[in-house]
């Protein structure tokens, strides 16, 4: 018989305390940088709309809440120069979110950090194993939206 059941209990709290974990030292390196009061869930606006832009209603869906709530962490994002609103090109009533350049400066830093705990985790476990830690995730996460962690 195996070991992998006496430990199979904790692997969803293991992999939500992961994705705290990461999505905070993420957002603590963005904060550092001076974009004072970001949190995680503005990144995952950032990574929605930065291919192309976004409405509000792809914006919510993305995340997960009412359109309200995403127009209000639009209209955050929006006030302090992150993203502006232009015409959406195929939606007469709706509006296009998009980066600003102050926007996609975020998202590159964002990126580096992301890059930076890849680095991290190699170091400790090697490149094989982080290969076989990103596979699985990928199985684990097929078909899901990530979801922000408020």
């Amino acid at each position: 018989m195996s070991s992998v059941p006496s430990v199979e209990p904790m692997l969803p709290f293991l992999l939500m305390q992961a994705e705290s974990g990461v999505n905070e030292r993420i957002n603590r390196r963005v904060v550092e940088a001076g974009h004072h009061g970001l949190r995680p869930v503005h990144g995952l606006v950032f990574a929605r709309i930065a291919d192309g832009g976004a409405s509000i209603n792809d914006i919510a869906r993305h995340l997960g809440v009412t359109k309200q709530s995403a127009a209000a962490i639009v209209e955050s994002l929006e006030s302090n120069g992150y993203v502006v609103r232009t015409a959406h090109p195929s939606d007469r009533r709706a509006r296009l979110i998009e980066l600003t350049d102050r926007g996609e400066s975020v998202t590159r830093l964002a990126g580096a950090a992301a890059a930076a705990e890849v680095s991290a985790l190699t170091d400790v476990i090697g490149e094989a194993a982080t290969r076989v830690v990103i596979d699985a995730l990928r199985i684990l996460g097929d078909g899901a939206s990530p979801r922000p962690s408020w």
